[in-house]
């Protein structure tokens, strides 16, 4: 094996040591492909604003799963690595997507978590930062690696609505944004993340108020 890829890569390797020339320069390809070169085969996402809600829901559901991190690596770097020539997330042609799928397991590793690093810098700073409580509970800067995802995780101590409420998390969200037509369903799913962002903050900044003033009616 002279390149570690995605698709290869398993959580403790550790190259054996060179025997010959062969092998130093097997080490040194296999070196360089557990570096982050950068990505340049695919299109990258470096901006949430510009991928759409569905694309991001998605994105969320994977890193909700109780997996470990490699296997969520490489079931979200297909997602986060699209086609050069993809102007919107498309993924319904299902050889298509298997064929991309197929070019990303390709890709040398260090490449690909590269890429997954700097997605989770720019969730991580969209989601707890810029709209910080609109889709998670609020972040606080003590709280930095406490993330709570709601709707991803359940526990057996939870109510009956708690359990509701995660299960159908981004069922609620989609509904929200829909005005509760599920025929627009499928349009909401569609629209880019810049727009479905600030109505979900202005109307999460609404609920604070509605409740603040029903709280202070009742004083």
């Amino acid at each position: 094996m002279d390149k570690i890829t995605i698709g290869n890569y398993e959580e403790g390797f550790e190259p054996e040591q060179p025997e010959s020339i062969d092998d130093i320069l097997a080490l040194r390809s296999i070196k360089k492909s557990l570096s982050d070169s950068g990505i340049s085969n695919f299109k990258e996402i470096t901006d949430i604003n510009k991928i759409s809600f569905g694309h991001f829901i998605v994105i969320e559901k994977i890193l909700g799963l109780e997996l470990g991190d490699n296997e969520k690596v490489k079931m979200i770097s297909p997602i986060i690595l699209r086609p050069l020539n993809e102007e919107q997330l498309d993924n319904e042609d299902k050889i298509k997507e298997d064929a991309h799928t197929e070019d990303v397991m390709g890709e040398p590793v260090g490449n690909v978590y590269g890429a997954f690093d700097r997605y989770m810098k720019i969730r991580k700073e969209y989601l707890f930062k810029t709209y910080n409580g609109v889709i998670y509970g609020t972040l606080d800067e003590d709280e930095e690696d406490e993330e709570e995802e709601e709707g991803t995780n359940t526990n057996s101590g939870q109510s009956a609505r708690e359990f509701h409420t995660k299960k159908f998390f981004w069922n609620s969200l989609i509904d929200k944004v829909a005005k509760g037509d599920i025929f627009k369903y499928n349009e909401v799913v569609d629209l880019m993340m810049f727009v479905v962002m600030p109505y979900l903050a202005e109307k999460r900044s609404l609920e604070i108020v509605e409740y603040l003033e029903h709280k202070a009616s009742m004083i």
